[in-house]
């Protein structure tokens, strides 16, 4: 009796090892755009490129990693600009401000197009 009591528990506990061992995927992993031409990609590996329209009308194509933590995320590029935004996602829409490396503040709400 007592090997199928220490059976039972060694394949639940495994059981709950393999459960919590799975990852949860990222949300922001695919393509989000909107219909100005911003869009920004995010790879599971964490890293992204971006395609930002400003105010003015110049488009600025940006590559680098990113990190979240809880409700920021940090963009790294590849040319050593860093920013710091907070983002929403409901649904599909992804809510964040960009700031490009003039220091102009760009609201975005991309809509997931692709994952």
């Amino acid at each position: 009796m007592k090997k199928t009591t220490l059976f039972f528990i060694l394949i639940t506990l495994s059981l709950i090892f393999l459960y919590s061992a799975c990852a949860e995927p990222s949300p922001f992993v695919g393509t989000w755009a909107d219909n100005r031409g911003d869009k920004i990609v995010f790879m599971d590996d964490g890293t992204f490129t971006a395609t930002i329209t400003n105010y003015a009308g110049e488009i600025s194509i940006t590559e680098g990693t990113y990190t979240v933590l809880l409700n920021a995320i940090t963009f790294n590029t590849s040319s050593g600009y860093q920013t710091v935004s907070e983002w929403d996602i409901r649904g599909n829409m992804l809510y964040l401000v960009w700031t490009d490396s003039d220091g102009n503040s760009i609201q975005l709400t991309l809509y997931k197009v692709k994952n």
